[in-house]
Formats: structure tokens, sequence, C-alpha cells
């Protein structure tokens, strides 16, 4: 059931990103947004960490595809195609996976269990 909420949460920031990276010439603020905001969507839900990167990496040439559609034009149309919206990939997947390093090292530590059965 909360895959979808992590599903839906993955689009929005894919397509925060694509907004973005639509008004921007420099693609650093649309990776610095894919970073930040996948470091977050690995920390919340780390199982699926390569997914919400995929998600989101292809929210930037879903951007382009939609506004292309609807007839709005970019800042600066993507160089030599659309394809190379798809290099998003790599910081989407580097912050989703940072998120999973951060839930590790700050995660709160698991409890024990104990049944009673105590052999000391």
């Amino acid at each position: 059931m909360y895959d979808w909420i992590g599903a839906g949460a993955a689009v929005a920031v894919g397509l925060f990103a694509g907004q973005v990276d639509f008004h921007n010439d420099e693609p650093q603020a649309a990776v610095l947004v894919l970073l930040v905001l996948g470091s977050m969507l690995g920390f919340a839900r780390p199982r699926q960490a390569w997914r919400w990167g995929i998600i989101a990496a292809l929210g930037i040439p879903a951007t382009y595809l939609i506004g292309r559609a609807l007839g709005y034009k970019p800042v600066y149309w993507p160089q030599p195609n659309i394809c190379a919206t798809l290099i998003a990939i790599i910081p989407a997947l580097i912050g989703a996976y940072a998120g999973v390093l951060a839930r590790k090292v700050f995660g709160r530590k698991r409890i024990a269990r104990c049944d009673g059965n105590d052999a000391t």
C-alpha cells in the first residue's frame, strides 16, 4: 500500500526537477533537486531506492515532452536530443542511495527481541 505513496512522491520529485530544468539553461539546479529530494525518498523507503531514483529521473524527459506537447518552449532544449536527459538517472540514484546510507548510519537502533530464554 505504501508503495503508491512512494511512487507518487517520486513522480512529484521528478516533475519538480523537470520544471527546474525546463526553466534553466544549466543542469546543476535540477541535479541538486534530484540529489536532495531523492535522498529523502531513499531515507523514507530504503528497500525500493532504485525504483524511486529511476522514477524521479524520468520526470525530466517527461516534463520536456509534456511541455512540448502543450506548446511551451524551454529555456534551452537538451542537446543533442531528448535522450540526453536520461543521464539524470545517475544523480537520482546517487541521491536515493545516499538516503539509504543516511538511514543506516543515523537510523534508530533495533531493540533486541527478548523471548525470556536467556542462556546467560
